[in-house]
């Protein structure tokens, strides 16, 4: 068993109580990746840095933000550090809240998100993507990327794979092809993934142990749009909504989030 840290806890020089997490599988290979993200509502683009660990059994994808935290926390005595010192390095690294799990073996993918203060988790078979082979190479992180084109949930998909890491693997739910996936964008290009650091590793893939609340893909995905797009109708009612002189709940502007999700079906 190993020791996570993805719960934020107030500052204070108490001992703080970190999350247990299992470790499902040593990592052999890290991908890191930049994922550019394009909100044409808001008319707003964001780079986040996220990883991709590979294993012999099973695939870890989420924030580099997370993977640091929890590489930090490692190299600490856990039984230690206090909520204060955990605070800081909660607020260094902005640690991320969604994950995926892939075990090739079983063809079986688990998802774990959070929607406001609640996370959830969901699983479902591997999707396999109906890839096409196409002509065109390019080069990334010193690989030579082929081309492959295909449909995913309602986006067209551009994808550069590299034959001499011959692993299926890819971004987030994406993999199936003869290498793994460094270059990814839809045609819109409202969602671009690109590998900055490719690396041998033997660090372990942990999974959070913690409360979660099983859901569908179609469940989550509905709820987290809702949020995202009036996050005001989702604090209002509750004990984080904030209030007046008097007690009253005070009314919050409906404010859309920036946001725009890879599946659009």
């Amino acid at each position: 068993m190993g020791l996570s840290a993805q719960v934020l806890v107030n500052g204070g020089n108490e001992i703080a109580k970190l999350s247990k997490s299992e470790h499902i599988d040593k990592a052999v290979m890290e991908i890191i990746y930049c994922h550019n993200t394009v909100d044409p509502i808001l008319d707003e683009e964001r780079d986040e840095y996220e990883i991709l660990q590979i294993g012999n059994n099973a695939t870890k994808y989420g924030d580099y933000g997370s993977f640091r935290l929890d590489s930090t926390i490692m190299t600490l005595d856990s039984a230690k550090i206090t909520r204060s010192e955990y605070h800081k390095l909660y607020f260094t690294y902005q640690p991320g809240s969604e994950f995926v799990f892939k075990y090739p073996a079983q063809q079986k993918l688990m998802f774990r998100g959070r929607v406001f203060t609640d996370y959830y988790i969901y699983s479902e078979t591997m999707p396999a993507i109906d890839w096409t082979l196409s002509d065109g190479e390019t080069t990334i992180c010193g690989y030579t990327c082929h081309k492959a084109t295909g449909d995913f949930r309602g986006r067209k998909w551009t994808a550069w794979y590299a034959e001499e890491i011959p692993m299926g693997a890819g971004p987030w739910k994406f993999g199936g092809l003869p290498g793994a996936i460094l270059k990814l964008e839809d045609s819109a290009r409202e969602h671009e993934f690109e590998a900055v650091t490719v690396r041998k590793s033997n660090c372990p893939i942990v999974e959070e142990e913690k409360n979660l609340f099983t859901t569908t893909r179609e469940e989550y995905n509905s709820s987290l749009a809702e949020y995202m797009n009036n996050p005001a109708g989702t604090i209002s009612g509750s004990e984080l909504a904030p209030r007046n002189a008097d007690g009253s709940e005070k009314k919050l502007p409906k404010r859309r989030r920036f946001y725009n999700p890879i599946e659009k079906e």
